[in-house]
């Protein structure tokens, strides 16, 4: 199991990435299609679906030490959201929601399939469309890794529109 997962993580490769980061102040839908190789390379599985980060919960020093810390007297969870905000403790916590809208197989070549669909996507000017090249079986796993390749992209940018609205103060 842990050397399945271990390809799959290795193997996952993004085709076309969404042009647009996750909003920072509500949910975010990404559009995506999973192809996997299947029979000798002549035969594709296309997965395609939406997910969905759901609104970010917004993890300040308080909040961290309101919900995660337990067996702390007051005093102490005092001085311990000062540690976090001293080292600025930042992050956003999201929920996923997953629904796959179909499953087809198709005869050809991954890439051909794949300089199709980006045609299509590029054609509707899709910015939250993205295409990933997935493992047979572990197509879960190859969304989730774009997932947090995605999340680690936005990122920044969500932390500075929290910045600047005074979040982290």
């Amino acid at each position: 199991m842990e050397e399945k997962f271990r390809h799959a993580l290795r193997k996952t490769e993004v085709i076309r990435p969404a042009n647009r980061s996750l909003y920072t102040f509500s949910g975010t839908t990404i559009r995506y299609t999973i192809l996997t190789e299947l029979a000798d390379k002549i035969l594709v599985e296309l997965r395609g679906g939406e997910l969905t980060a759901e609104k970010p919960v917004i993890i300040t020093p308080s909040y961290f030490s309101e919900n995660y810390l337990e067996g702390f007297d007051h005093e102490q969870a005092e001085y311990i959201e000062m540690m976090l905000r001293k080292f600025g403790l930042r992050g956003l916590r999201y929920k996923y929601k997953n629904e796959t809208r179909s499953v087809k197989l198709i005869s050809g070549s991954l890439q051909n399939v794949a300089e199709k669909i980006k045609m299509e996507i590029e054609d509707r000017a899709d910015d939250f469309a993205a295409i990933i090249k997935g493992v047979p079986g572990m197509w879960g796993i190859s969304l989730m890794k774009y997932v947090i390749e995605l999340i680690s992209k936005s990122f920044p940018d969500n932390v500075r529109e929290l910045e600047e609205r005074g979040w982290f103060d």
